[in-house]
């Protein structure tokens, strides 16, 4: 009788479990994502070739903005953004994967927002946002074709993210009463004060991925959440182009996870 016996390959989930865990664990609003990617990984991976390794992406950040109430006017210019991430690729079937990973990003804006009453009384400011960001995307993808060959790559999912730095540039220039007050700052981003900490966004990725492992991506997401304080509305939008590797999956060619079953008879 012969008895299949399923190779498992423990080490990447063991790394992604050591990687998210501090942070997770530290940041409440994340926790749940965390113990959701545990339950899906140790249900998955004895039985599936898990794909690991890094990514790495360069493009442009902005934002849907609205000033605080009274400022009548705005606009919003892009500025450079980027990531880099380790990530875990998991085969659901011979097609569907699942995704997840820890991403460090920049993302952020250039604004500028004003109100005219008259010539006494009037404001205008010019801020520059530099936001840094500890990600946890999660994804669902599709993949053409068959493992070890080329195949092209798409997906969407979501994106926990929380701040872990940044800077708020400013330079405000307020008249009242003919009383001109001109201030200059460079200042920390203060979660809560700044910026809401917490944001969730909306992945959509497209691409391919070669026989070797090597892929490569555009990649788009929109925050969903308003992380405006007060009055002022925020959502982040960052997109770009990434290459990535992931070490497992360039191996065994024209073989499925299905196939990685020793048959060899007992």
């Amino acid at each position: 009788m012969r008895k299949g016996k399923k190779i498992g390959n423990n080490n990447c989930s063991v790394l992604f479990v050591t990687l998210t865990l501090p942070i997770c664990l530290s940041l409440p609003k994340m926790r749940f994502v965390f113990f959701a990617l545990i339950l899906i990984f140790t249900h998955n991976q004895a039985s599936a070739q898990v794909g690991f390794g890094p990514e790495v992406g360069a493009g442009m950040s902005s934002m849907h903005f609205a000033p605080p109430l009274g400022f009548t006017s705005a606009s919003v210019a892009t500025m450079a953004s980027g990531k880099i991430s380790g990530l875990v690729d998991l085969p659901l079937n011979k097609h569907l994967y699942f995704q997840a990973g820890l991403s460090i990003s920049s993302k952020g804006a250039v604004r500028a927002f004003s109100y005219y009453t008259n010539d006494s009384f009037n404001e205008s400011v010019n801020q520059t946002l530099h936001i840094y960001y500890a990600d946890l995307p999660v994804n669902l993808l599709f993949k053409s074709g068959h493992q070890g060959r080329g195949r092209f790559i798409g997906g969407l999912g979501v994106t926990p993210s929380y701040i872990i730095g940044g800077k708020n540039k400013l330079h405000d220039n307020f008249d009242s009463s003919g009383m001109r007050s001109i201030t200059d700052d460079n200042l920390n981003i203060i979660r809560g004060q700044t910026i809401k900490g917490f944001d969730i966004g909306l992945n959509l990725s497209a691409g391919y991925e070669l026989s070797t492992g090597l892929f490569f991506r555009a990649y788009y997401t929109i925050g969903i959440s308003d992380i405006g304080p007060g009055t002022e509305v925020d959502k982040n939008r960052m997109w770009g182009i990434s290459a990535g590797y992931l070490f497992g999956k360039g191996r065994n060619v024209n073989k499925e996870a299905d196939d990685l079953i020793d048959k060899t008879v007992n």
